[in-house]
Protein backbone atom coordinates (compact mmCIF):
# COMPACT_ATOMS: atom_id res chain seq x y z
CA UNK A 1 0.00 0.00 0.00
CA UNK A 2 1.50 3.30 -1.05
CA UNK A 3 1.53 6.71 0.58
CA UNK A 4 -1.01 8.26 -1.80
CA UNK A 5 -3.76 5.79 -0.90
CA UNK A 6 -3.09 5.96 2.83
CA UNK A 7 -3.01 9.75 2.78
CA UNK A 8 -6.31 9.82 0.88
CA UNK A 9 -7.87 7.48 3.44
CA UNK A 10 -6.79 9.74 6.28
CA UNK A 11 -8.09 12.83 4.44
CA UNK A 12 -11.44 11.11 3.92
CA UNK A 13 -11.73 10.52 7.64
CA UNK A 14 -11.44 14.26 8.22
CA UNK A 15 -14.16 15.08 5.68
CA UNK A 16 -16.61 12.45 6.92
CA UNK A 17 -17.13 11.00 3.45
CA UNK A 18 -17.48 7.27 2.81
CA UNK A 19 -15.09 5.27 0.67
CA UNK A 20 -14.34 1.80 -0.66
CA UNK A 21 -10.85 0.45 -1.25
CA UNK A 22 -10.58 -1.62 -4.46
CA UNK A 23 -7.61 -3.99 -4.58
CA UNK A 24 -6.66 -6.40 -7.38
CA UNK A 25 -6.16 -9.75 -5.66
CA UNK A 26 -5.94 -12.09 -8.66
CA UNK A 27 -5.05 -11.68 -12.33
CA UNK A 28 -5.25 -14.03 -15.28
CA UNK A 29 -3.95 -13.34 -18.77
CA UNK A 30 -2.67 -9.96 -19.90
CA UNK A 31 -4.02 -7.32 -17.51
CA UNK A 32 -3.13 -3.60 -17.35
CA UNK A 33 -2.14 -3.59 -13.66
CA UNK A 34 -0.58 -6.15 -11.32
CA UNK A 35 -1.80 -7.90 -8.20
CA UNK A 36 -1.97 -5.52 -5.24
CA UNK A 37 -2.80 -2.44 -7.33
CA UNK A 38 -5.32 -0.28 -5.49
CA UNK A 39 -7.85 2.49 -6.06
CA UNK A 40 -9.89 4.40 -3.51
CA UNK A 41 -13.48 5.17 -4.57
CA UNK A 42 -15.15 7.98 -2.61
CA UNK A 43 -18.92 8.48 -2.37
CA UNK A 44 -18.56 11.83 -4.16
CA UNK A 45 -17.51 9.90 -7.29
CA UNK A 46 -13.86 10.90 -6.95
CA UNK A 47 -11.18 8.20 -7.22
CA UNK A 48 -7.59 8.11 -6.00
CA UNK A 49 -5.18 5.79 -7.77
CA UNK A 50 -5.95 3.59 -10.77
CA UNK A 51 -6.41 -0.12 -11.37
CA UNK A 52 -5.93 0.12 -15.11
CA UNK A 53 -8.23 2.76 -16.46
CA UNK A 54 -10.78 2.30 -19.23
CA UNK A 55 -14.01 0.37 -19.03
CA UNK A 56 -12.67 -2.08 -16.45
CA UNK A 57 -11.95 0.69 -13.97
CA UNK A 58 -15.29 2.36 -14.66
CA UNK A 59 -17.21 -0.83 -13.95
CA UNK A 60 -15.36 -1.34 -10.67
CA UNK A 61 -15.99 2.31 -9.71
CA UNK A 62 -19.68 1.95 -10.56
CA UNK A 63 -19.95 -1.20 -8.48
CA UNK A 64 -18.27 0.54 -5.54
CA UNK A 65 -20.53 3.60 -5.84
CA UNK A 66 -23.66 1.43 -5.85
CA UNK A 67 -22.51 -0.11 -2.57
CA UNK A 68 -21.56 3.29 -1.11
CA UNK A 69 -24.96 4.81 -1.87
CA UNK A 70 -26.97 1.77 -0.79
CA UNK A 71 -29.29 2.13 2.21
CA UNK A 72 -27.92 -1.08 3.70
CA UNK A 73 -24.59 -1.31 5.51
CA UNK A 74 -22.11 -2.54 2.90
CA UNK A 75 -19.70 -5.34 3.74
CA UNK A 76 -16.62 -6.39 1.79
CA UNK A 77 -16.92 -8.55 -1.32
CA UNK A 78 -14.75 -10.00 -4.08
CA UNK A 79 -15.84 -8.98 -7.55
CA UNK A 80 -14.77 -11.03 -10.62
CA UNK A 81 -14.38 -9.23 -13.92
CA UNK A 82 -13.68 -10.88 -17.27
CA UNK A 83 -11.97 -8.03 -19.08
CA UNK A 84 -12.68 -9.03 -22.67
CA UNK A 85 -16.31 -10.10 -22.22
CA UNK A 86 -18.04 -8.27 -19.38
CA UNK A 87 -16.23 -5.04 -20.15
CA UNK A 88 -16.98 -5.21 -23.90
CA UNK A 89 -13.43 -4.14 -24.66
CA UNK A 90 -12.34 -3.51 -28.25
CA UNK A 91 -11.03 -6.13 -30.66
CA UNK A 92 -7.44 -5.55 -29.56
CA UNK A 93 -8.11 -6.69 -25.97
CA UNK A 94 -6.30 -9.72 -24.63
CA UNK A 95 -8.36 -12.90 -24.92
CA UNK A 96 -9.24 -14.59 -21.65
CA UNK A 97 -7.91 -11.91 -19.30
CA UNK A 98 -9.68 -11.45 -15.98
CA UNK A 99 -9.18 -9.92 -12.55
CA UNK A 100 -10.61 -10.41 -9.08
CA UNK A 101 -11.02 -7.20 -7.11
CA UNK A 102 -11.59 -6.96 -3.37
CA UNK A 103 -14.03 -4.15 -2.54
CA UNK A 104 -13.90 -3.25 1.15
CA UNK A 105 -15.41 -0.30 3.02
CA UNK A 106 -12.86 1.98 4.67
CA UNK A 107 -13.68 2.11 8.35
CA UNK A 108 -11.73 1.74 11.62
CA UNK A 109 -9.76 4.97 11.61
CA UNK A 110 -7.41 3.63 14.28
CA UNK A 111 -6.20 0.86 11.97
CA UNK A 112 -5.44 3.18 9.06
CA UNK A 113 -3.83 5.77 11.30
CA UNK A 114 -1.54 3.09 12.72
CA UNK A 115 -0.57 1.97 9.21
CA UNK A 116 0.16 5.58 8.19
CA UNK A 117 2.34 6.10 11.27
CA UNK A 118 4.35 2.98 10.44
CA UNK A 119 4.90 4.39 6.97
CA UNK A 120 5.95 7.82 8.22
CA UNK A 121 8.40 6.31 10.70
CA UNK A 122 9.94 4.15 7.96
CA UNK A 123 9.14 0.91 9.79
CA UNK A 124 8.99 -2.34 7.83
CA UNK A 125 5.45 -3.65 8.08
CA UNK A 126 2.99 -5.70 6.06
CA UNK A 127 -0.78 -5.49 5.94
CA UNK A 128 -2.57 -8.84 5.90
CA UNK A 129 -6.15 -9.05 4.63
CA UNK A 130 -8.13 -12.28 4.94
CA UNK A 131 -9.78 -13.05 1.61
CA UNK A 132 -12.78 -14.67 3.23
CA UNK A 133 -15.61 -13.24 5.34
CA UNK A 134 -15.42 -11.10 7.40
CA UNK A 135 -12.25 -9.97 5.52
CA UNK A 136 -10.33 -8.97 8.64
CA UNK A 137 -7.08 -6.99 8.51
CA UNK A 138 -3.97 -6.84 10.66
CA UNK A 139 -0.45 -5.39 10.52
CA UNK A 140 2.71 -7.43 11.10
CA UNK A 141 6.32 -6.34 11.56
CA UNK A 142 9.32 -7.71 9.65
CA UNK A 143 9.50 -10.70 12.00
CA UNK A 144 5.85 -11.62 11.63
CA UNK A 145 4.78 -10.24 15.01
CA UNK A 146 1.30 -8.74 15.18
CA UNK A 147 1.46 -4.96 15.63
CA UNK A 148 -2.24 -4.20 15.19
CA UNK A 149 -5.32 -6.40 14.90
CA UNK A 150 -5.79 -10.10 15.50
CA UNK A 151 -3.41 -12.81 14.22
CA UNK A 152 -4.57 -14.04 10.79
CA UNK A 153 -6.31 -17.38 11.09
CA UNK A 154 -4.14 -20.34 10.00
CA UNK A 155 -1.71 -18.14 8.01
CA UNK A 156 1.86 -19.47 7.89
CA UNK A 157 4.21 -16.65 6.87
CA UNK A 158 7.90 -17.55 6.94
CA UNK A 159 10.66 -15.01 7.59
CA UNK A 160 12.00 -15.74 4.11
CA UNK A 161 8.66 -14.88 2.52
CA UNK A 162 8.43 -11.69 4.59
CA UNK A 163 11.91 -10.58 3.56
CA UNK A 164 11.08 -11.29 -0.08
CA UNK A 165 8.02 -9.04 0.18
CA UNK A 166 10.09 -6.25 1.77
CA UNK A 167 12.91 -6.63 -0.74
CA UNK A 168 10.75 -6.71 -3.86
CA UNK A 169 8.10 -4.37 -2.45
CA UNK A 170 5.30 -6.35 -4.04
CA UNK A 171 2.02 -7.82 -2.83
CA UNK A 172 1.34 -11.55 -2.78
CA UNK A 173 -1.69 -13.77 -2.24
CA UNK A 174 -0.94 -16.77 -0.06
CA UNK A 175 -3.22 -19.77 -0.39
CA UNK A 176 -3.78 -22.29 2.37
CA UNK A 177 -5.79 -25.48 2.29
CA UNK A 178 -8.99 -23.60 3.07
CA UNK A 179 -8.26 -19.87 3.18
CA UNK A 180 -6.34 -17.19 1.28
CA UNK A 181 -4.73 -13.92 2.36
CA UNK A 182 -3.47 -10.78 0.64
CA UNK A 183 -0.11 -9.70 2.08
CA UNK A 184 1.10 -6.26 1.02
CA UNK A 185 4.01 -4.12 2.21
CA UNK A 186 3.18 -0.82 3.85
CA UNK A 187 5.46 1.18 1.59
CA UNK A 188 7.67 3.69 3.34
CA UNK A 189 7.79 7.33 2.28
CA UNK A 190 10.15 7.73 -0.66
CA UNK A 191 12.20 10.92 -0.58
CA UNK A 192 13.75 12.90 -3.41
CA UNK A 193 16.66 15.14 -2.44
CA UNK A 194 17.64 17.67 -5.10
CA UNK A 195 21.01 19.32 -4.47
CA UNK A 196 21.05 22.55 -6.42
CA UNK A 197 18.24 24.95 -7.27
CA UNK A 198 18.90 25.92 -10.87
CA UNK A 199 16.86 25.37 -14.03
CA UNK A 200 17.25 21.58 -14.15
CA UNK A 201 16.44 21.28 -10.44
CA UNK A 202 13.20 23.20 -10.93
CA UNK A 203 12.12 20.93 -13.76
CA UNK A 204 13.03 17.77 -11.82
CA UNK A 205 10.97 18.95 -8.85
CA UNK A 206 8.05 19.86 -11.10
CA UNK A 207 7.90 16.55 -12.96
CA UNK A 208 8.50 14.59 -9.75
CA UNK A 209 5.35 15.92 -8.08
CA UNK A 210 2.92 13.35 -9.54
CA UNK A 211 5.40 10.55 -8.74
CA UNK A 212 4.60 10.83 -5.02
CA UNK A 213 8.03 11.70 -3.70
CA UNK A 214 8.63 13.80 -0.61
CA UNK A 215 10.71 16.50 -2.31
CA UNK A 216 13.47 18.52 -0.63
CA UNK A 217 15.69 21.06 -2.39
CA UNK A 218 18.96 22.38 -0.94
CA UNK A 219 21.10 25.20 -2.33
CA UNK A 220 23.57 27.59 -0.71
CA UNK A 221 22.34 30.59 -2.69
CA UNK A 222 19.54 32.57 -1.07
CA UNK A 223 18.41 33.98 -4.42
CA UNK A 224 17.80 30.44 -5.77
CA UNK A 225 16.58 28.47 -2.74
CA UNK A 226 13.12 30.04 -2.80
CA UNK A 227 9.87 28.11 -2.20
CA UNK A 228 8.11 30.01 -5.01
CA UNK A 229 10.48 28.37 -7.50
CA UNK A 230 9.49 24.89 -6.29
CA UNK A 231 5.74 24.77 -5.92
CA UNK A 232 4.74 21.49 -4.29
CA UNK A 233 8.14 20.70 -2.77
CA UNK A 234 7.94 19.72 0.89
CA UNK A 235 10.99 21.77 1.81
CA UNK A 236 13.32 24.28 0.15
CA UNK A 237 16.42 24.92 2.25
CA UNK A 238 19.13 27.56 1.91
CA UNK A 239 22.19 25.98 3.49
CA UNK A 240 25.77 25.00 3.00
CA UNK A 241 25.55 21.67 1.15
CA UNK A 242 27.54 19.58 3.63
CA UNK A 243 25.53 20.83 6.61
CA UNK A 244 22.27 20.61 4.71
CA UNK A 245 22.91 16.97 3.82
CA UNK A 246 23.87 16.17 7.41
CA UNK A 247 20.68 17.77 8.76
CA UNK A 248 18.56 16.03 6.13
CA UNK A 249 19.92 12.56 6.99
CA UNK A 250 19.49 10.62 3.72
CA UNK A 251 18.37 7.01 4.16
CA UNK A 252 17.67 3.88 2.12
CA UNK A 253 14.41 5.43 0.86
CA UNK A 254 16.16 8.52 -0.51
CA UNK A 255 16.84 9.29 -4.18
CA UNK A 256 19.49 11.98 -4.67
CA UNK A 257 19.92 14.24 -7.71
CA UNK A 258 23.08 16.39 -7.76
CA UNK A 259 22.66 19.38 -10.07
CA UNK A 260 24.59 22.20 -8.40
CA UNK A 261 26.23 25.22 -9.99
CA UNK A 262 29.85 23.98 -10.18
CA UNK A 263 32.24 21.04 -10.25
CA UNK A 264 33.41 21.94 -6.76
CA UNK A 265 29.96 21.92 -5.17
CA UNK A 266 29.02 18.75 -7.09
CA UNK A 267 32.12 17.03 -5.69
CA UNK A 268 31.30 18.30 -2.19
CA UNK A 269 27.75 16.95 -2.41
CA UNK A 270 28.83 13.57 -3.77
CA UNK A 271 31.55 13.24 -1.14
CA UNK A 272 28.97 13.72 1.61
CA UNK A 273 26.14 11.71 0.02
CA UNK A 274 28.30 8.59 -0.43
CA UNK A 275 28.51 8.34 3.36
CA UNK A 276 24.82 7.37 3.37
CA UNK A 277 23.06 4.26 2.02
CA UNK A 278 20.71 5.94 -0.44
CA UNK A 279 18.48 4.19 -2.98
CA UNK A 280 19.85 6.24 -5.87
CA UNK A 281 22.44 8.95 -6.45
CA UNK A 282 22.90 10.64 -9.81
CA UNK A 283 25.04 13.61 -10.84
CA UNK A 284 24.68 15.92 -13.81
CA UNK A 285 27.76 16.51 -15.96
CA UNK A 286 29.94 15.41 -18.84
CA UNK A 287 31.96 12.20 -18.74
CA UNK A 288 35.11 14.29 -18.37
CA UNK A 289 33.70 16.11 -15.35
CA UNK A 290 32.42 12.89 -13.79
CA UNK A 291 35.78 11.20 -14.30
CA UNK A 292 37.62 14.10 -12.65
CA UNK A 293 35.34 14.05 -9.59
CA UNK A 294 35.53 10.25 -9.27
CA UNK A 295 39.33 10.36 -9.47
CA UNK A 296 39.38 13.08 -6.80
CA UNK A 297 37.19 11.01 -4.46
CA UNK A 298 39.39 7.96 -4.98
CA UNK A 299 42.33 10.00 -3.65
CA UNK A 300 40.16 10.76 -0.63
CA UNK A 301 39.80 7.03 0.08
CA UNK A 302 36.42 6.25 -1.47
CA UNK A 303 36.35 2.70 -2.81
CA UNK A 304 35.44 1.64 -6.33
CA UNK A 305 32.45 -0.24 -4.89
CA UNK A 306 31.10 2.88 -3.22
CA UNK A 307 31.74 5.06 -6.26
CA UNK A 308 29.98 2.51 -8.47
CA UNK A 309 26.70 3.57 -6.86
CA UNK A 310 26.91 6.85 -8.77
CA UNK A 311 24.74 7.20 -11.88
CA UNK A 312 26.68 9.61 -14.06
CA UNK A 313 26.24 11.06 -16.52
CA UNK A 314 22.79 11.14 -14.95
CA UNK A 315 19.58 10.02 -16.66
CA UNK A 316 18.45 7.75 -19.46
CA UNK A 317 20.30 8.38 -22.74
CA UNK A 318 17.63 10.10 -24.85
CA UNK A 319 19.83 12.90 -26.21
CA UNK A 320 18.11 15.35 -23.84
CA UNK A 321 19.01 19.02 -24.41
CA UNK A 322 16.63 21.35 -22.54
CA UNK A 323 16.23 21.43 -18.74
CA UNK A 324 12.79 19.83 -19.09
CA UNK A 325 14.12 17.02 -21.29
CA UNK A 326 17.03 16.43 -18.91
CA UNK A 327 14.61 16.27 -15.98
CA UNK A 328 12.49 13.67 -17.76
CA UNK A 329 15.57 11.55 -18.49
CA UNK A 330 16.62 11.77 -14.82
CA UNK A 331 13.22 10.77 -13.52
CA UNK A 332 12.98 7.93 -16.05
CA UNK A 333 16.19 6.52 -14.59
CA UNK A 334 14.88 6.98 -11.05
CA UNK A 335 11.64 5.18 -11.97
CA UNK A 336 13.64 2.26 -13.40
CA UNK A 337 15.51 1.97 -10.08
CA UNK A 338 12.30 2.29 -8.08
CA UNK A 339 10.46 -0.38 -10.09
CA UNK A 340 13.41 -2.76 -10.06
CA UNK A 341 12.84 -3.16 -6.31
Amino acid sequence: MDETILTAIMTRQNTQTKAILATIIRTEGSTPRDLGTQMLVIDTGQTVGTIGGGTTERLISDRALVNLTSDSDFTAEIHHLAINQETMADKFSACGASIDVLLEPVRNIDFWEFARNQQIKGKDAVMVTSLFPPYTKCILDSQGNVLFGLPPKELVLSNQKLQDIFTRLHSVVLDGEEYSWLVEPVLRTERLLILGAGHVAREVASYALPLNFQITVIDDRAAFALPEFFSGADSVICSDFAQGIKNYEPNSDTYVVIVTRSHQTDAECLENILNYSTKYVGMLGSRKKVSAIVNYLQTKGYTAQNLARLKAPIGVAINAQTPAEIAISILAEIISVRRAG
